[in-house]
């Protein structure tokens, strides 16, 4: 789930000075916005097993708002810090999803390795291990590395 090692994680990339990431987002169908990548932009928000409200904002081009206890991540409010990026590969299944985090001089940071279920045209399930291995599937997932996220209006 959305818990404390994604908050964890993501401050790693913060205090590293890294939010934001490479520009490659891997497309099967035109443009962002179109095709299966349209699929995934929007603001997307779960709660994690503690209860907290975390969100995912997924642009057009390729960037990536996360908020987790109410602060944005990987925004203009980042203070200079960098921005976060995402690539997603719909040809995989499940979807490969990548957050990407570089620092102000685009050196890449870190990468949070995950894959996607569309279980509805407004609700997804992320899992992430955390680490340098992604998820092969949702098969054993649990609530310390799954989190279902509803698809909110803009």
């Amino acid at each position: 789930m959305f818990n404390t090692r994604i908050q964890a994680v993501i401050s790693v990339f913060v205090l590293m000075g890294v939010i934001s990431c490479a520009s490659e987002t891997k497309k099967t169908d035109g443009e962002f916005g179109s095709g299966p990548a349209g699929r995934l932009i929007g603001k997307w928000e779960g709660m994690d097993r503690t209860g907290k409200m975390g969100a995912f904002q997924f642009f057009e081009d390729g960037s990536i708002i996360l908020i987790i206890d109410g602060k944005p991540l990987g925004g203009q409010e980042s203070n200079g810090l960098g921005r976060l990026r995402y690539t997603v590969d719909f040809s995989k299944d499940p979807v490969e999803l990548d957050i990407i985090g570089i620092d102000p001089a685009g050196t890449e940071r870190g990468k949070i390795l995950m894959i996607v279920d569309f279980i509805s045209r407004d609700r997804i399930k992320i899992r992430t291990f955390f680490n340098d291995t992604r998820p092969q599937n949702f098969d054993e997932e649990n609530i310390d590395d799954t989190i279902v996220l509803d698809r909110r209006p803009d």
